[in-house]
């Protein structure tokens, strides 16, 4: 079976990719996870193409592996809070008397401004924690069946949570060999439930990601997260990206695409 690698180069100001397990405090993953990979390739492909959420099914056929990597030196985590307005939920919520929304709106007909605003900016808004990477790079690999057009990833506008900012600086195809081998280094995450893997070195973090078809599993990911400090002394967190070393008892199938080695599965 011929494979193809649709591969982009991706910059991220500030990007956050939630934990699979986390919901309003939410820690980020230092790379993307594969089913948010798998989804934004699906994106890119009803954009491109027209067919809209056709291509989520069309994309299920034809993903092989989707995997990122984190290229910058270092990303630092960025804890911020987030304060959102909720007037198409929250503000029209409750079965009797009058909504939220509507009592605000009618003190906006009646000039009454200030009550007015203390609703919208009180009882229709709440606040979250959430983690960011800033000043972040990503190379990100899709392995498909067949050969797709390269210049679709480029209308790839996020990746992770809504607030995030990317950009996808270069994109290109390159062939793509399934192989075995008993032993190999990475710079791509890869599952961890292998028990035929009897050796692993090399600085990771082991976090539980989405892999391609969304299913929770735990992960081998090449990053450490470390204490860095600033000239005036200050203490942060952040990424370094890192590579693993592994061995397997009867060998395991990786792809290599790209000058790159990427475990199968």
């Amino acid at each position: 079976m011929a494979l193809t690698a649709l591969i982009a180069k991706i910059s991220a100001p500030i990007i956050s990719i939630r934990h699979s397990e986390t919901f309003q405090i939410a820690a980020t993953l230092p790379v993307p996870q594969p089913s948010t990979l798998v989804g934004a390739l699906a994106y890119c492909l009803g954009t491109f193409t027209g067919i809209g959420l056709d291509a989520i099914e069309q994309i299920g056929k034809k993903i092989i592996a989707a995997r990122a990597k984190l290229l910058s030196e270092i990303a630092i985590i960025a804890p911020i809070i987030l304060r959102r307005f909720r007037i198409l939920d929250k503000g029209l919520e409750g079965k009797t008397g009058e909504k939220p929304f509507q009592k605000a709106c009618e003190n906006l007909r009646k000039g009454n401004f200030n009550e007015f605003r203390r609703i919208l900016e009180s009882e229709l808004t709440d606040a979250l924690y959430r983690e960011h990477l800033s000043q972040a790079s990503f190379k990100c690999i899709w392995i498909v069946k067949e050969p797709m057009d390269n210049k679709l990833l480029y209308l790839l506008q996020r990746l992770g949570d809504t607030e995030s900012l990317i950009t996808v600086t270069e994109a290109w195809t390159s062939e793509c060999i399934l192989e075995k081998a008993d032993a190999f280094s990475t710079d791509y995450p890869f599952p961890a439930e292998r028990k035929n893997l009897i050796e692993i070195s090399g600085d990771f973090s082991l976090m539980k990601m989405c892999d391609e078809t969304g299913e929770k599993r735990m992960f081998y990911i090449p990053c450490k997260k470390r204490i860095g400090i600033a000239r005036d002394g200050s203490k942060y967190f952040a990424y370094t990206p890192t590579k693993i070393n592994a061995r397997f008892k009867g060998g395991t199938e990786i792809l290599l695409a790209d000058e790159e080695v990427i475990m199968k599965g």
